[in-house]
């Protein structure tokens, strides 16, 4: 039982792929639909085409993939092992990562709400719509503030604790 409760920590190797083809499927799309707007833009210029639309569009699948991404890195961090990655998607818990997955969700909500926006829908929809939008973004915003503020007070909290562990020894001198 020990040896299969061991090995199960590789189960999240399934979902941290999916996220990764996922990422590379959202680039893909991503960068076709610049690639098709720039193309547009070249030659069929004087049509009605909604190309910054389109633009938002893209944008929204690079987020999302950068998203995908960060999660994947965050998940084998945890779950299976160190990687060489900058400092900023390192994460030493499930809170960072949920913290790290709210930073990419709020932008994805504001590039929804500019596309929204941009359809010139009707007003008190798009009112409806950004009301929303801002409530989930107050939301996250606010569990993103409390986990770093908890961070930081576990930081101060051993960092206090090893001083009084080094006067306690120095003492003993």
């Amino acid at each position: 039982m020990e040896w299969l409760m061991e090995r199960s920590r590789y189960l999240p190797l399934a979902g941290i792929f999916s996220m990764l083809v996922g990422a590379i499927a959202a680039l893909g799309v991503g960068v076709f639909k610049t690639f098709h707007v720039v193309q547009t833009a070249l030659t069929k210029y004087n049509e009605a085409e909604p190309t910054l639309y389109v633009l938002f569009e893209a944008l929204d699948c690079f987020l999302v993939a950068t998203g995908l991404i960060v999660i994947a890195v965050g998940l084998y961090e945890l779950f299976i092992g160190g990687l060489e990655v900058p400092d900023w998607m390192l994460v030493q818990n499930l809170d960072e990562l949920k913290a790290k997955l709210g930073f990419v969700i709020i932008p994805v909500l504001a590039v929804k709400f500019v596309q929204k926006v941009l359809k010139e829908e009707p007003a008190l929809e798009t009112l409806y719509y950004g009301l929303a939008i801002s409530a989930v973004m107050l939301a996250m915003t606010t569990f993103i503030f409390v986990s770093i503020k908890e961070k930081e007070v576990e930081n101060d909290a051993s960092d206090s604790d090893n001083e009084n562990e080094t006067r306690a020894q120095d003492l003993k001198k």
